[in-house]
């Protein structure tokens, strides 16, 4: 099992593949991915996959530069999977389940994640304005590290995330069902909306001292 250092107290699982059992997709042969798939120790390298809809299962597989702009995938089952400077930008993944699942240097303006459950999720130097984050039930680790949330909404069950050096500005977390526990000490905070509805978050005494002014104003106080 693979591990990734969230801090000096926490890590986390990365997905488990091995690089010499990856079959690679040969689009131009296999064409694109049917629309019930089941995906299995694959290599997708280079793969166009736009505005489709789709529902099946993928693990064990590394996805690299690969597009799924306006692509729908609902239900997904997505478990040890590494997916690399790809386009994921207005695709939506509904009813989704993740463990294990390692997005980087990608796409993700106007991605909509739903994901039922979420086990050992890394997010890490993505763009992802007017994405859309849902987390019904987080079982391990979600950790965002330096995204732009520009415009974003955030829901459900935040309570096992991780924000590292992420910044939010416009960013809607008004619907956030549990903060309890969801680390914010090492993001960017201002900007936000729905602040109050992440009680139970840590910040740190400085962050609290620079979202005075919003807090205040979240909880219906007049600044004279």
């Amino acid at each position: 099992m693979k591990f990734r250092k969230i801090d000096d107290k926490r890590s986390m699982r990365r997905p488990l593949w091995e690089a010499e059992r990856l079959r690679p997709f040969d689009q131009d042969t296999e064409g694109e991915p049917e629309p019930d798939f089941e995906l299995s120790e694959r290599l997708i390298d280079g793969l166009q996959w736009t505005g489709a809809q789709g529902d099946g299962s993928l693990d064990q597989s590394l996805l690299r530069s690969v597009d799924l702009s306006g692509t729908v995938l609902s239900p997904l089952e997505i478990v040890d999977v590494t997916v690399e400077r790809s386009v994921l930008a207005n695709g939506r993944w509904e009813r989704a389940t993740a463990r294990r699942l390692e997005i980087t240097d990608s796409q993700l303006v106007g991605w909509q994640a739903q994901f039922a459950l979420a086990q050992d999720v890394y997010v890490a130097d993505c763009r992802a304005d007017f994405a859309g984050i849902s987390i019904g039930t987080a079982k391990g680790p979600v950790v965002f590290e330096r995204c732009r949330f520009m415009n974003a909404t955030f829901l459900g069950d935040l309570s096992k995330t991780v924000f590292i050096d992420c910044a939010f500005p416009g960013a809607d977390f008004s619907r956030v069902a549990n903060a309890k526990g969801c680390d914010l000490r090492r993001a960017e905070l201002s900007g936000i909306t729905g602040l109050l509805s992440l009680r139970g978050a840590l910040i740190t005494a400085d962050q609290a001292v620079e979202i005075a002014g919003e807090l205040a104003t979240a909880a219906g106080f007049k600044l004279a």
